[in-house]
């Protein structure tokens, strides 16, 4: 070999080594980097926080900034997220011993931060509740990720889907009914027989509002006590103490403090009597004596407030009407005169028919087919009670020198009985027993319960022995 070829596979060869010499690549960072999930759901002002981003093989540790929030749909830079928002965060637990503001301001405090960071080392990405501030929407992120390999740029690496925060919302919701002086009766309504709503009214004033309606849309009336709490579990008072609760001709009211990112009520437990409740229900009793199905109503209701403004809980019971349990009474008197030594013989004392219809808000059939049942008919005693036996030819009583209804012998002195079809009252004496002279008066009276009222027509008869 020459030595001009032994120079040529010299110089091949050191090519070859030096080549063999050159470095390794350093690092790697993935072209396709991700998180968990590809779509975060987020409700404003809540506080979500993402797993770091998922390495697809690249070199750890890696350095992770944000550039941009991006409207999903335009493109458009939206710089809402960036900006410190300031909202309320606790500093100590709300429990069963706050109750006044005093108490509750020095457990609340306040923190200002953007809506989203993104953190430098892993990525994970923290939505505050200063979310709360930024429109409801569909967003991307854009982010730089750098390692020991170098830098890249990732566009839409994560959507944000940040949904509408609601004004409120109703958890659970339950009622019941019970007998008028018994606890142990106690009916499951279904969930058909009433419904539950709320209506928000934005604005300034904070106020949450309970009313109570019966299938008409009646309010039942709290100041009335026609609406009555619980005495043994919690009502939004025990909840919300912090300011007087009013009591209305048609509801119960509110008054409470706002806190912005947090919801309420505030408290996370209340103590009625010797027990402890953590679970937010409110418990109120519609009085069975004003409803038409006459047996208390009992509802409950679990519900958060998160916007500040007036919200008006509607408790609507859709199988009963509002009632009074009150006479609407008109009073007819008339006077009898009943001949001494008479024996049974009895006087007749008419009466208008129409001023028993009007009374009694019916028609003549009604009356005449509902007379001893749905029509009621009662003598009025002494006390002021009303006893519906009857002791002589019903509708009819026998009755004592002071209008009670007795039975035929022993005390009886008068009788007074109804006739439907002569639309009179016949009234007699007991044989031998009364004197010339001698007055008494009698109470008797038709009834009929219209849903609302006990329209009543009441006669009095003021008797005298001649």
């Amino acid at each position: 070999m020459n030595l001009k070829n032994i120079w040529k596979l010299s110089f091949v060869i050191i090519i070859v080594y030096l080549s063999s010499c050159k470095p390794e690549t350093i690092g790697f960072l993935n072209d396709n980097m991700r998180y968990n999930v590809s779509e975060l759901q987020a409700v404003q002002g809540s506080s979500v926080t993402t797993n770091p981003l998922v390495a697809n093989g690249s070199s750890t540790p890696m350095s992770v900034k944000l550039v941009a929030v991006r409207n999903k749909v335009t493109g458009e830079i939206v710089n809402d997220f960036l900006t410190e928002q300031e909202y309320s965060v606790y500093l100590g637990q709300v429990g069963s011993d706050i109750n006044t503001m005093d108490q509750l301001s020095a457990l609340i405090g306040t923190k200002k931060s953007p809506a989203i960071s993104v953190n430098g080392i892993g990525g994970k990405v923290v939505l505050t509740p200063a979310t709360e501030s930024v429109p409801a929407g569909l967003y991307t992120l854009d982010i730089d990720i750098s390692n020991i390999s170098g830098q890249k740029s990732y566009k839409d690496v994560l959507n944000i889907n940040l949904i509408e925060l609601k004004p409120d919302s109703i958890f659970s919701k339950s009622a019941t009914s019970s007998g008028l002086s018994s606890e142990t009766d106690v009916r499951n309504l279904a969930s058909t027989d009433y419904s539950t709503t709320i209506q928000y009214i934005p604005g300034n004033e904070n106020k949450i509002i309970f009313m109570w309606l019966d299938k008409n849309g009646k309010a039942f009336n709290p100041k009335q006590g026609e609406v009555i709490k619980r005495a043994s579990l919690p009502s939004f008072a025990d909840w919300s103490p912090f300011y007087p609760e009013q009591l209305t001709d048609t509801s119960i009211v509110y008054q409470y403090p706002y806190f912005k990112g947090l919801s309420y009520p505030v408290k996370t437990t209340v103590r009625v009597g010797e027990s402890n409740f953590t679970n937010l229900t409110s418990n109120y009793r519609i009085n069975g004596a004003f409803t038409s199905l006459g047996r208390n109503i009992n509802t409950s209701l679990m519900a958060r407030f998160y916007k500040p403004g007036i919200h008006i809980v509607k408790f609507k019971v859709k199988n009963l009407n509002h009632r009074y349990p009150f006479f609407k009474t008109t009073t007819i008197t008339k006077n009898v005169i009943l001949p001494f030594g008479a024996g049974y013989a009895s006087t007749k004392v008419d009466v208008n028919k129409t001023d028993i219809l009007n009374a009694l808000k019916i028609s003549e059939q009604v009356f005449l087919d509902g007379l001893l049942k749905e029509v009621s008919f009662y003598a009025t005693q002494a006390d002021g009670t009303r006893n519906a036996t009857n002791t002589a030819n019903a509708p009819g009583m026998w009755l004592d020198e002071l209008g009670n209804t007795v039975n035929w012998g022993g005390r009886a002195k008068l009788y007074s009985e109804y006739n439907k079809n002569d639309w009179a009252f016949y009234v007699g004496q007991f044989p031998d027993k009364n004197v010339v002279g001698e007055k008494m008066t009698i109470k008797q009276s038709f009834v009929y319960d219209d849903g609302q009222y006990f329209n009543e027509i009441l006669y009095v008869l003021n008797v005298i022995i001649q």
